[in-house]
C-alpha cells in the first residue's frame, strides 16, 4: 500500500540522515541542505510512480521529473552511505594496530552528498543525450552470401512519457536513418502513458526509414499504458506489429 511504501522510504531516509547529519555539525549550511533534501526526497520520490494520476499538465510531468531525479539521487546517497559505514568499520578495526589520521568521520560525511550529486549529474547528462549506436556483429554459421552484412537497427526501452518527449525520439529516428539499416526493430517499453497523452511525442517513428521497414513487439510497459490503443496507433504510423507471429522477408 501507499502507507507501507512511505514507511519503508522513511526508514531508508532516516538511516541516511542518522548516519550523515550528526557528522556534518561542522558545516551547518550543508547539514541543513542535506536535511531539506532528504525530506523533499521522502515526500516526492513516490511521485515517480504516482504522477500520471495527476491530470493537470505541466504539473504531472514536473512531479514525475522531481520524483525520478530524487530517486536517482537518493539511490546514490544510500549506497554511498553504506560504503562509508563499511569504510568506517574498517578504519575502526585498523585503529587497534595502526595510527590513522583524524577527521575521517566528518570528511567522509561531506564526501557522500557531494559524490552523490556528481553521480546524479553524470547520470542525467548520459540519460538526456541522444542514445548511442552500439554495433554488434552476430555470427551465423552457413549464412547465405546474400545475407552477409544484413543490418538490423534495434531500439528498446525508450520510455516516452513524463521525461522523454518528441525531440528526444526525433533525434533517435534521425540517427537510425543515417545508418542505412536493412530493418528496424522496436523491442518494447516504448511508452509510459496513454495514446491520448503521448501520440504527438511518438509520431516521429513514422519517419523511420530502412529497406524492409520497422517491426514492433510489445514490452510490459505497453500493457501498463493501454496496449490495444498503442498497437492501433503504431500500425497507423506504419510500423508492423508482431503479436505472437512472424514475418518472412525476401532479401536479394
Amino acid at each position: 500500500s501507499g502507507m507501507a511504501l512511505m514507511f519503508i522510504l522513511l526508514l531508508l531516509h532516516a538511516y541516511v540522515g542518522g548516519r550523515l547529519l550528526p557528522a556534518l555539525g561542522f558545516a551547518p549550511g550543508l547539514q541543513a541542505l542535506l536535511l531539506g533534501l532528504l525530506v523533499a526526497s521522502w515526500l516526492l520520490m513516490p511521485m515517480a510512480l504516482l504522477a500520471r494520476r495527476v491530470r493537470r499538465q505541466p504539473l504531472s510531468d514536473r512531479l514525475a521529473w522531481s520524483g525520478l531525479l530524487l530517486m536517482g539521487l537518493f539511490s546514490s546517497l544510500f549506497v554511498l552511505t553504506l560504503l562509508r559505514d563499511g569504510l568506517l568499520l574498517l578504519a575502526w578495526l585498523l585503529s587497534f594496530v595502526l595510527t590513522l589520521p583524524g577527521g575521517l568521520w566528518p570528511a567522509s560525511a561531506a564526501a557522500v552528498p557531494a559524490l552523490a550529486a556528481l553521480l546524479t549529474l553524470w547520470g542525467l547528462v548520459n540519460a538526456r543525450r541522444t542514445a548511442q549506436v552500439v554495433r554488434v556483429d552476430v555470427s551465423i554459421t552457413d549464412l547465405p552470401a546474400a545475407l552477409q552484412g544484413f543490418s538490423i537497427a534495434q531500439i528498446s526501452d525508450v520510455h516516452v512519457g513524463p521525461t522523454i518527449k518528441r525531440g528526444y525520439l526525433q533525434a533517435i529516428v534521425e540517427r537510425i536513418n543515417s545508418l542505412g539499416a536493412d530493418m528496424v526493430a522496436v523491442t518494447g517499453d516504448l511508452v509510459d502513458g496513454s495514446v491520448q497523452h503521448l501520440a504527438y511525442h511518438v509520431a516521429p517513428l513514422a519517419g523511420l526509414r530502412s529497406r524492409h521497414g520497422t517491426f514492433f513487439v510489445t514490452g510490459n510497459h505497453e500493457y501498463y499504458s493501454g496496449v490495444h490503443a498503442w498497437l492501433d496507433e503504431l500500425r497507423r504510423l506504419g510500423l508492423r506489429v508482431l503479436l505472437n507471429e512472424h514475418v518472412l522477408l525476401s532479401h536479394d
